[in-house]
Order: C-alpha cells, then structure tokens, then sequence
C-alpha cells in the first residue's frame, strides 16, 4: 500500500477526491461541529442505497476514500454517528501509562448517551479507585461550577464508610486515575479527538495519516490507519508520536486505539478498545442517575 503524506496543501485535492467517491455512494462528507438529530433506524452507513447496492459499495468505495483521504474519512464517520447513534451500550478495556506508570488493563461495561452527554461506567476487572462512576453533562456541579459525577469507592473496606460521592470529573484525583476523563469518553469524543489533533497537524503542514491495511477487532472487520505527529513527550500540542486505530467496517466507528511515544511502538502510552456495542437502546436519565451505584 503505498503511502501518503497529508500536507495543507492537499486540502483541494481532498475535498475533489471526497466529493466524487461518497457522489458515487450518495453520501455527504463535510466536517461537523455539532451533533445532529439521529434517525431512528439501527446504524447505516447511508439511507439512500439499497442493501445490496451498499454492500457491495462499501468494502470499495469506503476504502478507496480511506486510502485517498483519510481525514475525509473520518469526517464522514463522524457525520454518520450523528445521524444515526443516540446511544448505546460496549465492553471498554483501556490500559495507560499515567504518571510515568502503567496501569492494569482495566475492564468496564458502559452506557453511553449522546444528549445529554451520559456516561454510566462500572468496573468489571482491575478498578482502582472507583468500582462504579456515573456521569451526566452539567447534572452535578461544586460551588465553583465544576463538573461532578457520582463515584462508588472501589474495594470494600472504602465502602464501609462511603457509600457513594460526588467527584469533580478534572480534580487531581481523575488526573492521576486516567489520562483521560469522562467526559472524553466514547466513540464520538475518540473521532473528536483523531480529528482535532489531525487538523492541527494539518494546519502546521506535519501531518501523517495513512490507511496501511484491513483488520478486526473482537472478530469484526475494521479499516487500519496509522497517524504520526511531531510528539514532545508532554499532552500538548500533541498526545502521541503514533496512534494505530480501528475502524470498525459496518459501524464506521473506532473500536481500538493503540497511542505510542515512539514509532517502534516500545513504549505504550495508551491502548482503549470498545467492543460489543448495542446501539440506541432508548437510555434515559433513570440509567445514569446516582441510583444506578446499586448502593
């Protein structure tokens, strides 16, 4: 597969490419900002085609798209959560270097809403400092207006004395559990984030982003890229010197994320999979609410 550098100057030729292959499948890709109404259909990756025209469209045209123009891509694949996804359910495994120490792989089962943003989160394998976290967008806040979400301590000795607490979800205490917080959970905030720092990388003419291959996560085909950034060893201006991530094929969403320091992937700085989602299962306020802890 040969292989591309994205440069600033390409922005033309990318939007050309874009435009005539999603024409080709009746799709629109252009950037987001805002999430859109989702239908209420499953998860599709268009409405206009025939199934069995979209079949065999997409391990084609969605591919030749991502080897051409893997920024347009992944607009298209945010596009197409907004469309379609109100909610959902996954196994999250995340394992991180966080202050100079990586963590134990850590298991989760998870709910999701996209409006307002709700995160139900509960531990299944490795919790530290929390067995139980459920979160809703501007639900809890402190008197300095800070975000909070609703924590069952891990371990049982802890819940002796506390059952449940209100944590702000960028204190300190989040900051050395995670190098990312709650409410960057997701595979909206992960497409987010793979676009943001892609489009600043862009913008300063240092971007490589390439798609290298086909592959699967939890025995689901996926699209493989790889993106690699001028990396200081601090979180800014940029996470990682390579990120490796997996489109899921059907879902068009990203299923793993492999973040390294280096380009001979020596050194992990973060591995986050998102498997075995269920989607728009009509989540309400009763399934993120602090009743939820089970306490």
């Amino acid at each position: 597969m040969p292989k591309r550098l994205l440069r600033t100057s390409d922005r033309t030729s990318r939007a050309c490419v874009a435009l005539l292959i999603c024409s080709a499948l009746g799709i629109q890709c252009h950037r987001v900002s805002q999430p859109g109404e989702p239908a209420q259909a499953h998860i599709a990756v268009t409405e206009q085609l025939p199934e069995a025209t979209l079949a065999a469209a997409t391990s084609n045209n969605f591919e030749s798209l991502a080897n051409a123009d893997p920024l347009a891509f992944l607009y298209h694949c945010r596009e197409n959560y907004d469309r379609n996804i109100r909610d959902y359910s996954c196994t999250f495994v995340k394992q991180e270097l966080v202050r100079g120490k990586m963590t134990a792989e850590q298991e989760t089962v998870v709910k999701c809403r996209q409006n307002p943003f709700s995160v139900n989160m509960r531990w299944i394998r490795n919790a530290a400092d929390a067995a139980h976290v459920t979160y809703i967008e501007s639900r809890w806040k402190d008197k300095q207006g800070q975000e909070q979400a609703w924590c069952e301590p891990a371990g049982s000795i802890a819940r002796l004395f506390v059952k449940k607490i209100l944590q702000p979800i960028h204190g300190k205490r989040a900051e050395k559990a995670s190098r990312r917080t709650i409410d960057q959970f997701g595979f909206r905030n992960t497409l987010d984030l793979i676009i943001h720092y892609s489009e600043k990388a862009a913008d300063e003419g240092v971007l490589d982003l390439r798609f290298v291959n086909r592959g699967s996560v939890d025995g689901r085909p996926t699209y493989v890229f790889e993106r690699r950034l001028p990396y200081t060893g601090q979180e800014e201006p940029y996470p990682d010197r390579l990120l490796v991530f997996h489109i899921d094929q059907e879902w068009l969403l990203p299923t793993a994320c492999y973040s390294y320091a280096d380009d001979g992937r020596e050194t992990l700085l973060g591995k986050y999979l998102l498997t075995g989602a269920d989607f728009n299962l009509g989540l309400t306020d009763s399934d993120f609410g602090p009743d939820t802890l089970g306490l």
